[in-house]
């Protein structure tokens, strides 16, 4: 893995395999040992060869006396001379340890693939990783306190999971999670058909003894909640396609079709709120031309700010719509149109805004700016909240042009030089071409606006589908995931008979930044 100016080396893998990592240490282990065991043999060669050549010293000695006294005054010979300090040893050096990490993280051939990731996120604290797969299953990976002590990549299994026979749609973890308190680490997951469950991420709820330490993968199957989402006038059960909590973490937003459902944690028999997009859905014109149509696909919730304390909720749509809603009150702010195109002047066309529907909304850290990812889009759209009339800039060049959903992430760094009441930003993206792309301060700027940096993951075979930055910056997490037609290759073998054959696989990598 390798970036321009930003220096960036793999920490951990799912790609490496427990055994292969343990090989490694072993072959390094009997490396070190042939060279003690060498220098040991040249050590016992050098003493055996200096008892010689003081065994020949005496015997010369004694031959020069006698010459001596028979010779009656001729000169003593002189002793031969000692024989030549001990050879130097033959052994070859080992490699260095970033060299050896990088041969056998990159081209071992017993690289492991996880199932194809869909979606990951990093928890609050920091301190895990939960990833969705296309095998219907949730996982938690640990980041451990010790990961910076390896010289080598190493291994990353899962700590918790639990496999649904219906696909995951959304998933989101509460804001309070804390690694260090039960009652925090919840998660609430929506599956296909299925009401909403709220599941403990670090422990087995239906084990007899759920406060042991566990000794295996623990299984979060068993839910701690559900919640009903029935629609009143055809029974229909629905699964909502995002979910957010609130900063509280009491409440939490559901999106629908034309709708947001506003649930209360301790209340699960029904929405305490219903927010609609559109006044009515069955009006050709979009509700009198207010509001949009659509399913939310994407939720994100501002950061405090002075006139809104709980922030503001962002809804994306798959009609290329986002609406603006107060978190506390759920009325509108504002609603507005992602652009098509960018025009730079008469006689020359500008990059093409033209996406397939908000895939990922996410704010900065001030709630000054948002950002936007479009399905089958290379741009990254750009909002200042105080006017959403226009996109202040897009990032391009992001290798976005596909239905997979790419997920992005926006780290903060210090207060901007250029505003003391901004704080400076990054955004990372991933691409299909198996890298990861940063812009900085990109709200700054106008118009087109370049990565800064592009960091390879692992071989560059398989699409990013989320990136995320740790927040003290010393971390970064990439998830990748891929589905292709054909029976060759890597990965799990799914389909046949009747069925085109595919192949899915995937990968999660922690890396450590410099």
């Amino acid at each position: 893995m390798s970036g321009s100016g930003l220096k960036v080396r793999c920490l951990a893998s799912t790609r490496v395999v427990q055994t292969t990592w343990k090989k490694q240490e072993s072959r390094d282990e009997d490396e070190k040992g042939e060279e003690d065991v060498s220098d040991e043999a040249h050590q016992d060669d050098d003493t055996i060869e200096d008892l010689q050549a003081e065994e020949r010293d005496d015997e010369s000695r004694e031959t020069s006396a006698y010459e001596e006294i028979e010779a009656q005054g001729t000169p003593t010979a002189q002793s031969p001379s000692s024989p030549s300090s001990a050879s130097d040893s033959n052994s070859s050096t080992t490699s260095s340890s970033s060299d050896a990490s990088t041969s056998s993280f990159t081209h071992n051939p017993d690289i492991h693939h996880t199932s194809c990731i869909q979606e990951a996120q990093l928890s609050p604290d920091g301190t895990c990783v939960f990833t969705s797969s296309y095998d219907r299953s949730f996982t938690v990976y640990p980041i451990s306190s010790t990961i910076f002590s390896s010289p080598r990549p190493q291994p990353l299994a899962p700590y918790a999971k639990f496999t649904s026979p219906d696909p995951i749609w959304s998933f989101a973890s509460n804001p309070l999670f804390d690694i260090n308190d039960a009652s925090t680490t919840h998660v609430l997951i929506s599956r296909r058909d299925r009401y909403i469950t709220l599941h403990n991420a670090l422990w087995a709820i239906n084990s007899p003894n759920p406060s042991s330490v566990p000794t295996g993968m623990v299984d979060i199957q068993t839910p701690l909640a559900s919640y009903k989402l029935i629609s009143p006038l055809t029974e229909a059960l629905t699964a909502p396609f995002s979910l957010s909590y609130s900063h509280s973490g009491t409440h939490f937003f559901a999106g629908l079709k034309n709708s947001i459902a506003l649930f209360d944690v301790e209340y699960t028999d029904e929405p305490t709120t219903n927010i609609p997009t559109i006044p009515s859905a069955r009006n050709v014109r979009k509700g009198g031309g207010v509001g949009f149509k659509g399913v939310i696909s994407s939720l994100a919730l501002s950061p405090s700010t002075t006139f809104h304390r709980e922030g503001i909720l962002a809804a994306g749509s798959r009609t290329r719509y986002v609406g603006l809603y107060d978190a506390a009150s759920s009325d509108k702010i504002s609603t507005f149109a992602l652009p098509v195109r960018q025009i730079r002047n008469a006689n020359e066309e500008g990059d093409d805004l033209m996406g397939g529907g908000a895939s990922r909304l996410k704010w900065s850290s001030c709630g000054k700016y948002l950002y936007i990812a479009e399905r089958l889009s290379d741009v990254l759209h750009i909002y200042d909240v105080r006017n959403f009339s226009f996109a202040l800039a897009h990032c391009a060049g992001r290798k976005a042009k596909t239905n997979q959903k790419l997920g992005f992430d926006v780290w903060s760094a210090a207060s901007s030089v250029y505003s003391p009441d901004v704080v400076s930003h990054e955004v990372w993206a991933g691409g299909t071409d198996g890298c990861v792309r940063v812009w900085r301060d990109a709200y700054l700027k106008e118009g087109r606006v370049d990565a800064d940096e592009v960091v390879q993951v692992g071989e560059g075979e398989m699409p990013v589908v989320g990136t995320m930055v740790h927040a003290s910056g010393g971390l970064a997490v990439a998830a990748c995931g891929q589905i292709e037609v054909g029976e060759n290759g890597e990965g799990r073998s799914r389909g046949g008979g009747s069925m085109p054959g595919f192949r899915e696989r995937g990968s999660l990598d922690i890396l450590g930044l410099s």
